[in-house]
C-alpha cells in the first residue's frame, strides 16, 4: 500500500467517525428536546399518583421518613409499602413527602401546598416522623444542651402538631395517622442523661397533643435504640440504619395489623 492510498483511507475513515459521532449528538440532543411518548410516560411515573383512596399509604416529615442512612433507600416508609403491596397486590399506593431537614415549622407550611393537600386527603395512612429537628437544633446542639432554648423550642413544637394533627383532620377525618416518637441517638455518650430527659418530655409532648385527635397512634421508638444505639444507628450517629429502620418498620406493621382487623370487624 502506497503513502496516497494510506492518507486517503486514514483521511475517509476520520471522514466516517465524525459523521457517526455528529449524527450521535444530533440525536441525542433531539431526545432532549423532543422526549417520545415513552420517555413523557416515564417522567409522568416519577410522580406518584394514587389510586384509590382506600390504599393510599402517605409518609410527612423528615430525613427518617425519607430513610437516610438506609443502603437502599428504602427507611422504614419503603420496607413498610413493600410489605403493605404484598399483602393487597395492586390496591396500595404510596407517596412519601417527607423533606431531608424538615421541622414541625417547615412541615406545617407544607401542608398547606395544594398538592399535598389533595393527597392527605385521599390517604387512608398517614405516617409521620417530625420533631428531631426541633429539638436538638433548638437546644443549642448535642455540644452545649440548653434546657431553656429546649422549653422554647418545645413550646412552638406542640403548637404546630397541634395545627398539623387540626388541619388533617380538616382534610380527612378516617384516615389512621401513626406519629413515631423519637429516640436519643445520642444515648451512649457523656450527656445522656440530659438528652434522654429533653427526648422523654417531647415525647410526652407528642402523647399530649395526639390524645386530643381521633386515630392518631403515637408509634414508641426510645426504647428500640436505648441499649445498644451503636448497633442500630448510620455511620452519622443519628439516622437509622438499616436494622433500625427494621424495627421501626416492624413496630409500625404491628400497629398496622391491628387497625386493619378493626376495620375488618367493623364492616361485619
Amino acid at each position: 500500500m502506497n503513502r496516497k492510498t494510506f492518507a486517503y483511507l486514514l483521511y475517509s475513515s476520520a471522514i466516517v467517525s465524525f459523521v457517526i459521532l455528529f449524527i450521535g449528538f444530533i440525536l441525542a440532543v433531539w431526545d432532549l428536546t423532543h422526549p417520545s411518548k415513552s420517555s413523557a410516560l416515564a417522567a409522568k411515573k416519577q410522580i406518584p399518583t394514587p389510586q384509590a383512596q382506600e390504599g393510599l399509604f402517605v409518609g410527612l416529615g423528615d430525613s427518617l421518613t425519607r430513610g437516610v442512612g438506609d443502603s437502599k433507600g428504602l427507611g422504614y416508609f419503603g420496607l413498610v409499602r413493600e410489605q403493605l403491596a404484598k399483602k393487597n397486590p395492586g390496591r396500595i399506593s404510596a407517596v412519601n413527602l417527607a423533606i431531608n431537614g424538615q421541622t414541625s415549622t417547615d412541615l406545617v407550611k407544607q401542608i398547606q401546598q395544594e398538592k399535598v393537600r389533595i393527597l392527605i386527603a385521599k390517604a387512608r395512612w398517614i405516617t409521620i416522623t417530625i420533631g428531631g429537628n426541633d429539638l436538638f437544633r433548638g437546644s443549642g446542639g448535642l455540644e452545649k444542651l440548653d434546657l431553656k432554648a429546649a422549653k422554647k423550642s418545645r413550646e412552638i413544637y406542640e403548637k404546630n402538631l397541634t395545627t398539623l394533627f387540626t388541619e388533617i383532620r380538616k382534610l380527612n377525618s378516617k384516615a389512621t395517622v401513626f406519629l413515631f416518637g423519637l429516640y436519643n441517638p445520642f444515648g451512649d455518650l457523656a450527656d445522656e442523661k440530659i438528652s434522654s430527659q429533653l427526648v422523654a418530655e417531647w415525647n410526652e409532648t407528642m402523647q399530649k397533643v395526639s390524645a386530643r385527635f381521633n386515630q392518631i397512634v403515637v408509634i414508641p421508638t426510645f426504647d428500640l435504640f436505648q441499649l445498644e444505639p451503636g448497633k442500630y444507628l448510620y455511620s452519622d450517629h443519628f439516622h437509622p440504619n438499616d436494622a433500625g429502620y427494621q424495627r421501626m418498620a416492624t413496630r409500625l406493621l404491628q400497629v398496622l395489623e391491628d387497625t386493619e382487623e378493626g376495620e375488618e370487624s367493623h364492616d361485619q
